[in-house]
Order: structure tokens, then C-alpha cells, then sequence
């Protein structure tokens, strides 16, 4: 690892290079996108890059970068709302792309199961929705330092339920 990287709030002009750069280290490795073969490595994805996006401007998301701007890692945070859940269902039952609908159907159905939002009695939850590391980086500690700073930024935000709904950092 080149210099000490630390976790920076994604700015809008980087959100193209966050989406290349889990075209290749998240959207055909992550095993639930390659248990159904959503995609293949460094290819796109519209709806999950859509997704992505969403996500990005919600504004919480962060990145690590190397002293020379490479993007070493970053979770994709965002914030969803109780009362969204009835959009949800119908934007999946909207979407064309089968597969993409299956796993996002099944992220749905297990977090409408548990209903966190009942349990903790919230409206809102604060999730980190990807985490991924760039295969150069991993085995180095880093998703453990974005985790961190993830959970830091909840808190700075006010949120006591933080939750990760999909993970991938293999070793």
C-alpha cells in the first residue's frame, strides 16, 4: 500500500470511476450477482449500476484512495425509509432483468422478514449496500477501515440501526 489511505467522502466527479471500478471487482464476483450470472468481470450492469448511483447521491458513501488517486476500496452507504417500501415492490416487480430481479427480490424478502424497522422502532435505517476492495489492495485491513468509518459516519449522522446488506471482500 502506497502511503496511509484514509476514508473520503465520494465526490460527484469520481461517481464514473466508483462504478468501473466495481464493474471489476464487485458486480460479477459478488455471490449472489455470480450465483445467477448476473454479469461477467468489467462488464455493465444498468440496474445495479442505477442502484449504485442512487446510492452515491444519497451522499454517505466513501472511498480509499492511494497517494496517486486510485480507488483502494469503497462502501456504497446510503439511507433507506420505512415508508419506501411499498416503491420498492413495485420497482421490482417493474424491473425486465430477471436475474437482477431475483436477487434483489431475495434482499427484499429477507429484510421484510426481519423488518428491522419494527424491531429497532425507526423509520429510517442507514445501510452500507456494497463494500468492496480492489483486488490489488485486499488481505491489507481495508474494508475493516471502511467499516469503521462507515459506522462513524451513522453515528455522525444520528443513526443507532446500521446494517450491511451485501458484502464482498474476498481474501
Amino acid at each position: 500500500m502506497s502511503g496511509r489511505l484514509g476514508a473520503i467522502a465520494i465526490p460527484k466527479n469520481r461517481f464514473n470511476e466508483v462504478i468501473e471500478h466495481l464493474r471489476f471487482n464487485f458486480f460479477a464476483d459478488e455471490p449472489l450477482n455470480n450465483g445467477v450470472g448476473l454479469c461477467k468481470k468489467g462488464e455493465a450492469h444498468l440496474e445495479l449500476e442505477n442502484h449504485c448511483m442512487y446510492t452515491l447521491k444519497q451522499g454517505y458513501s466513501r472511498m480509499l484512495v492511494t497517494d496517486d488517486g486510485v480507488i483502494a476500496g469503497l462502501a456504497l452507504n446510503g439511507i433507506s425509509k420505512n415508508c419506501e417500501r411499498e416503491e420498492i415492490v413495485r420497482r421490482l416487480s417493474a424491473l425486465d432483468d430477471e436475474k437482477f430481479k431475483i436477487i434483489f427480490g431475495l434482499l427484499y424478502q429477507v429484510n421484510d422478514k426481519i423488518d428491522l424497522y419494527d424491531k429497532y422502532h425507526t423509520d429510517e435505517l442507514f445501510e452500507c449496500r456494497i463494500l468492496s476492495v480492489d483486488e490489488e489492495f485486499r488481505g491489507q485491513g481495508l474494508a475493516n477501515i471502511l467499516i469503521a468509518d462507515t459506522i462513524n459516519i451513522a453515528k455522525h449522522a444520528g443513526f443507532k440501526v446500521f446494517i450491511i446488506i451485501k458484502l464482498h471482500c474476498p481474501a
